[in-house]
């Protein structure tokens, strides 16, 4: 039997791209797809559009809307919900390539348990920027892509599920923690994903807590992490007095 694969979007008042993230997964090439919604209680018309689609695909979309403590408290939420035997997780203002899923499948059919990930398009103000792909060997220096990513469920359950401690790397730091492991890490040479670049990983904050993460994995020195934080709060600073300034 072909193995059956859980996705995971997590969403708070994503009216606006929510659709699109719907659409990549349900019409994949790949049939045995059970999609969880973890939605954080909008206001919006994203319940609304989510029930749209539930109801056309009630045999594979299940949701939820309740309040959430953070996006990795709602990411946390869908894992415990999956049955899959692999879980890959798409935000809400991304979206797949309509064979990801059947690329991934047929890696996993190939090599087994690892964590599997490609080539992600990146898009800057709807227009496509770039394409990257970061090797599990760069992890020391930044993760890899995740709205590529799938990770068997088995791993969750051995390893742990995200750390709730950040608000920011929670992603980042549980590929740190499984690299650390040995599992294995299989790149694809395909692209498998399509995110809109600006969200909350590219704030100041996020900046600083990856510097935090960096020396908390014995990455970073506590003296070079000092220093490049305050650099980097430095920079911020200045630039934010600057715009004050008349």
């Amino acid at each position: 039997m072909p193995p059956l694969v859980s996705v995971i979007t997590v969403c708070y008042n994503s009216q606006k791209h929510i659709e699109q993230t719907i659409q990549s997964v349900v019409h994949q090439t790949y049939a045995p797809i059970e999609y969880i919604l973890i939605d954080g209680k909008s206001t919006d018309r994203t319940v609304a559009i989510i029930e749209q689609y539930a109801r056309q695909f009630p045999n594979r979309i299940k949701y939820v809307s309740e309040p959430d403590s953070g996006i990795y408290n709602a990411m946390n939420k869908g894992i415990r919900r999956a049955t899959g035997e692999l879980i890959g997780i798409i935000n809400s203002d991304d979206w797949y390539e309509t064979d990801a899923v059947e690329r991934i499948v047929q890696a996993y059919q190939q090599f087994g348990p690892a964590v599997y990930h490609g080539i992600q398009r990146t898009f800057l103000d709807e227009q496509e920027a770039f394409l990257i792909q970061t090797h599990a060997s760069q992890l020391p220096k930044g993760n890899i892509e995740h709205p590529t990513c799938f990770v068997p469920a088995a791993f969750y359950q051995t390893y742990g599920l995200f750390s709730e401690q950040y608000r920011y790397v929670s992603d980042y730091e549980l590929m740190l923690r499984l690299a650390g492991k040995h599992l294995p890490f299989i790149p694809l040479n395909a692209i498998l994903s399509n995110f809109r670049q600006g969200g909350a990983s590219h704030r100041p904050e996020a900046v600083w807590e990856n510097l935090h993460l960096w020396h908390e994995k014995g990455l970073l020195s506590r003296r070079q992490y000092l220093t490049w934080l305050y650099k980097d709060k430095l920079k911020v600073y200045t630039k934010r007095l600057t715009r004050r300034t008349p």
